[in-house]
């Protein structure tokens, strides 16, 4: 039994520190993206006192209001959100450091997006889209080598696209046909790639198209499993940091750094997360990725060589791709 004056200090105590922590809460740094934006091992290495809190949006449509409304301090996006990005309400970078490491490739996609847009955003990582099959044997030899096995008979209806219909449109554009992009929606079960590695574990789908780093350490857990990169190569999914202006928060360019030196940076290739530095930057950490995982990241070179971005369009040619993507409905 404790005595009434000691019960009452201990209370007393603990409200205080309820409401300390209540404080601190409210005033940590706050980075903000949906769950699947971000691999967990880059989150643990949020530096203190910055803080994840998990942005739920169900589809592109509702990003515009969702970052122009959110009290974060940084925004972590896929690169089909930054049209959506309305450039008044966020801020530049200023982080000249970060910038100079950048590669040729992702200084030449900023460049694709304008002055006011490119200095507002700074690429953090990126990977290919990649096939993920379960019992995927029988399609390994065609999955290698391009695209057209999604259009296989055996797939109708048990195939995941991305919810991107100009993702879509860039993979109808491998395959070697007229009608590539008809027959490629006709064969889809959904377009719900957020999603798309459940679809597949739960045997729903077939196949599925998703960012490698999504699917990457499933993997080994689950050797009906089977990812294939064609060797004609693929789309890029990037991923960008933003900060609203009404941060008061300086740019967290030491965990950047982190994220791009060892032994960090091992541990995200081994997802299929690539940073987007030089190779020479690069070199020595996919030496220490495991076999497996290297066979399908391959040498720095002709990953850069195979694979594509895409760039940011005018309106112009905005409307042309809405055109096409109506005619090509099944």
């Amino acid at each position: 039994m404790i005595k009434r004056r000691e019960f009452c200090k201990s209370s007393l105590l603990a409200v205080l520190a309820g409401v300390a922590g209540c404080s601190r809460g409210i005033s940590n740094p706050t980075l903000t993206a949906t769950s699947e934006t971000l691999p967990k091992e880059l989150l643990s290495a949020l530096p203190v006192p910055w803080v994840f809190q998990e942005l739920n949006v169900k589809t592109l449509k509702e990003s515009s209001q969702i970052l122009t409304s959110s009290n974060a301090d940084l925004f972590a996006i896929g690169d089909g959100w930054i049209p959506q990005l309305e450039k008044e309400f966020f801020r530049p970078i200023e982080s000249p450091k970060i910038y100079s490491r950048l590669n040729e490739h992702a200084e030449q996609l900023l460049e694709s997006f304008g002055q006011e847009i490119s200095i507002r955003v700074v690429p953090i990582g990126v990977s290919p889209w990649v096939m993920l099959f379960r019992n995927g044997q029988e399609f390994s030899s065609r999955a290698k080598a391009g695209w057209d096995v999604l259009l296989d008979p055996e797939l109708k209806r048990k195939l995941v696209l991305p919810e991107s219909p100009r993702l879509v449109m860039s993979i109808a554009d491998q395959i070697g046909q007229a009608d590539g992009l008809r027959q490629l929606r006709q064969q889809a079960l959904t377009f719900d790639d957020k999603n798309g590695l459940n679809w597949v574990l739960s045997g729903r789908a077939r196949v599925a198209i998703l960012p490698l780093y999504r699917c990457f350490s499933s993997l080994s857990r689950d050797l009906r499993l089977s990812v294939f990169l064609p060797e004609s190569g693929a789309p890029l999914h990037w991923t960008f940091l933003a900060r609203p202006n009404n941060t008061k928060q300086p740019f967290p360019e030491s965990w950047i750094a982190q994220v791009w030196s060892m032994p960090l940076m091992v541990k995200l290739l081994a997802r299929g997360w690539i940073p987007p530095i030089n190779d020479s930057e690069l070199r020595s950490a996919i030496e220490n990725v495991p076999n497996s995982y290297r066979q399908i990241l391959l040498s720095t070179n002709a990953f850069w060589d195979q694979n594509w971005s895409l760039p940011y369009l005018p309106e112009v040619e905005i409307v042309r791709l809405e055109n096409i993507w109506r005619q090509s409905t099944p």
